[in-house]
């Protein structure tokens, strides 16, 4: 694909965040009748998704003489029906159907001790190993529900709360009071199980954070999570997004292995050269830039970014993780009755700082579903994704693809902490200054699917707001971090 010598926006990014902004600009023009702008889509990677990386390969033949070809998600593997009823929606446009191309998944979790000397699960009916207490089950329970409803109506009053400050101050007052044992052993530990967990550990956390993924991701606060795999690994749903999008969205260029430089060269009506900073460059010419990428990596591309977005964007912080797809069970919990679909480390009960995030999926488990008998068919043999594994995966039981390459992916995703909050409630009123828009994942929320497809509406709406009117952005006042949250949580999470 030839880059063009001038588009109305460019986008770089080709994560989910992207894609979102090139799709809404587009949908959003043919709504009202109008004409869509010229797009160019610019990913820096040889592929869409960002972090949603999907590994192939094969165990070779099985004893039937049928081939035992599996896949593995190595980033983003699941999604709330739920609650992601945008993404639910464009998967009906181009025809992405439930019950096909994303199925329930074994939603159960295991919470264990590297030493062995603790394993239990969450689940009311541990059939397959040890429950947790009834009390430590009710108390988790109660936190999902009390959490979630505290942070879309009470948002603003906890808004500067850790999520340690909050269980502390929060559960005594609850009837009967939240067990001891529910933060160092459960919420703790299953924050750090997630991409998000901030540098200083799960409790430093904001609670407006943690319950933000919670309600969207796990139902807290609000209507049950169904939560659903995606067949054949979350790089399916990109893949049917972009080819839909080149089949019916002409006005958008896309363009792989583009390593974008942007500077700007007219200042009263903006006006931008694009470059491809590679052994071929070539130069674009557009009036309206979107960053959804990474913020740091914004900050690299972009020559002379404007001051307020380049300190907003220097206070994001990144982990640096990665995933890996194996045949080790030894990073799973010792009794392997106790193996769930998340199995989840406590690296030390009572500790404050536990780095760096830690997950283990029984694979089989995750792209099946126990309760229901079309789906319970996961089969072996058994084989495992670990983020940050614990122990050391010894190289031979790393899976390969046919080529060779081992099933081993480095996964970035910003700390949602505290300056994050408020990077996101400041970057709000930057929208549309100079042409600029920012979107991807640390722009809103916890960057999940549902969110980046959010911001992409947002982005697109505000697009037009201002070409229509032909007035230029003023600068606006930085939305409180409260309100910001729980409007969010009430639109996106159904609160």
């Amino acid at each position: 694909m030839v880059a063009p010598a001038n588009v109305d926006v460019v986008v770089v990014g080709g994560g989910v965040g992207g894609l979102a902004v090139a799709w809404n600009l587009t949908a959003q023009a043919l709504q009202n009748g109008g004409k869509p702008p010229s797009i160019m889509l610019a990913e820096a990677s040889g592929r869409w998704g960002g972090n949603a990386d999907t590994f192939s390969f094969t165990f070779g033949t099985g004893p039937d003489g049928k081939p035992l070809d599996r896949w593995c998600d190595l980033g983003v593997n699941d999604f709330n029906v739920t609650a992601y009823t945008k993404i639910v929606s464009v998967m009906n446009t181009i025809g992405f159907k439930q019950g096909v191309d994303y199925k329930p998944l074994e939603d159960t979790t295991c919470y264990f001790t590297a030493d062995g000397s603790l394993a239990f699960t969450d689940n009311s009916v541990p059939w397959w190993g040890t429950g947790m207490s009834q009390s430590l089950l009710d108390s988790a329970n109660s936190f999902m529900t009390v959490a979630g409803n505290d942070a879309t109506k009470n948002a603003t009053k906890f808004q500067n709360y850790t999520i340690e400050k909050y269980i502390n101050e929060q559960g005594p007052l609850q009837t009967p009071p939240w067990d001891p044992d529910l933060g160092p052993l459960v919420i703790y530990p299953r924050i750090n199980g997630m991409y998000f967990v901030s540098e200083l550990g799960p409790r430093s956390m904001p609670f407006l954070a943690v319950m933000h993924y919670y309600a969207i991701q796990e139902g807290a606060g609000g209507q049950p999570a169904y939560r659903c795999y995606f067949v054949d690994g979350a790089s399916a749903w990109i893949t049917a997004l972009v080819g839909y999008m080149q089949r019916n969205m002409p006005n958008i260029t896309f363009m792989l292995n583009y390593q974008a430089v942007i500077a700007q060269v007219r200042t009263a009506d903006p006006m931008y050269l694009v470059q491809d900073y590679s052994d071929n460059p070539t130069q674009t010419m557009a009036t309206t830039i979107v960053l959804a990428a990474h913020a740091d990596d914004c900050l690299t591309a972009f020559i002379g970014m404007p001051a307020p977005a380049s300190a907003v964007m220097g206070a994001i912080r990144y982990n640096n993780g990665i995933s890996v797809a194996h045949t080790d069970s030894r990073v799973l919990p010792v009794n392997s009755n106790c193996w769930c679909t998340y199995n989840i480390l406590i690296h030390d009960p009572g500790s404050a700082g536990l780095k760096p995030y830690v997950i283990n999926y029984v694979a089989n488990r995750h792209q099946n579903d126990a309760a229901n008998p079309a789906y319970d068919q996961f089969g072996l043999p058994q084989f495992f994704v670990s983020c940050n594994p614990h122990k050391p995966i010894p190289e031979n039981m790393i899976l390969k693809d046919a080529g060779g390459n081992p099933a081993v992916a480095n996964l970035r995703h910003n700390n949602f902490d505290f300056a994050t909050l408020q990077a996101q409630s400041q970057i709000h009123s930057l929208q549309g200054m100079e042409n600029i828009y920012y979107a991807g994942g640390w722009t809103h929320g916890s960057g999940l699917h549902e969110e980046c497809w959010a911001q992409g509406e947002e982005v697109a709406a505000l697009y037009y707001q201002y070409a229509q009117t032909g007035v230029p952005k003023e600068p606006g006042e930085p939305q409180e971090v409260g309100k910001l949250v729980g409007d969010r949580l009430k639109r996106n999470a159904g609160l």
